[in-house]
């Protein structure tokens, strides 16, 4: 099977399929006569597989441990369902305090500020982080870069989603030779680096008009240049 019939079975971009391969989750042979991609049955089983467990959350590394036998297909649901218990633990008690606020509380001036944020507090001794204050610096205008970034990185490819931020986060991680575990996903997502945790942060937009414009295009798609690291204490705000 050539690409395009791929993608029409299994529902992933041939922007995707490629990029499985080039990151070896995929090995599909060639034709000895055009130098086409054949695909078998074989490749469709394992790019289902592949969009089964990104569709659950799972790094690209993990994906690799379970193809290479680094790790079984246990060991890595059970990494994920782990934390996926403790954000749903902690989702619960930010549901039932959201009830309580709109049941018994009608003004915010007479709010209990204390008493709500020592809850929320409460609740970020798991893996569930809130709206971090620490962040608001980093939201400036349009076209103004944030400040004082621990250190940055440029992205192979344009990061459009959350998936695409972990993929280049892994990509990063593993050309640096770095552990890394993401903690929240998402457009700004809070990760491990060493030890270390950071909140990451894209660069803000500009038009393509501005000089030193940060946008690049690849097939006519618009995506942030730039990945900032910022450290992250959680237990300091």
């Amino acid at each position: 099977m050539l690409i395009k019939e791929v993608e029409a079975i299994t529902g992933i971009t041939k922007r995707n399929i490629r990029f499985y391969e080039k990151e070896g989750l995929l090995s599909p042979d060639r034709s000895s006569e055009n130098k086409y991609r054949q695909y078998t049955h074989d490749d469709i089983r394992r790019l289902k597989e592949i969009k089964m467990l990104r569709k659950l959350g799972v790094g690209l590394s993990d994906i690799k441990s379970v193809q290479s036998g680094a790790m079984t297909l246990s060991e890595c649901i059970e990494k994920y369902l782990s934390f996926y218990t403790s954000q749903k633990t902690d989702l619960e008690k930010i549901i039932e305090l959201c009830t309580v606020i709109q049941k018994q509380e009608t003004d915010l001036r007479s709010l209990n500020t204390d008493f709500y944020i020592s809850k929320l507090d409460s609740t970020e001794q798991g893996k569930l982080k809130h709206t971090n204050i620490a962040n608001d610096f980093i939201t400036k205008a349009r076209g103004v870069l944030p400040i004082h970034p621990k250190f940055f990185f440029e992205p192979d490819e344009p990061i459009m989603d959350q998936f695409e931020f972990v993929s280049e986060l892994e990509k990063y991680a593993e050309r640096k030779n770095k552990s890394l575990t993401i903690i929240s996903m998402g457009m700004r997502p809070t990760i491990m680096l060493d030890g270390q945790r950071y909140i990451c942060a894209l660069e803000m937009p500009r038009y393509l008009h501005f000089p030193f414009s940060i946008f690049f295009v690849t097939k006519m798609n618009f995506g942030y240049r730039f990945v900032y690291f910022y450290e992250d204490y959680p237990n300091t705000w």
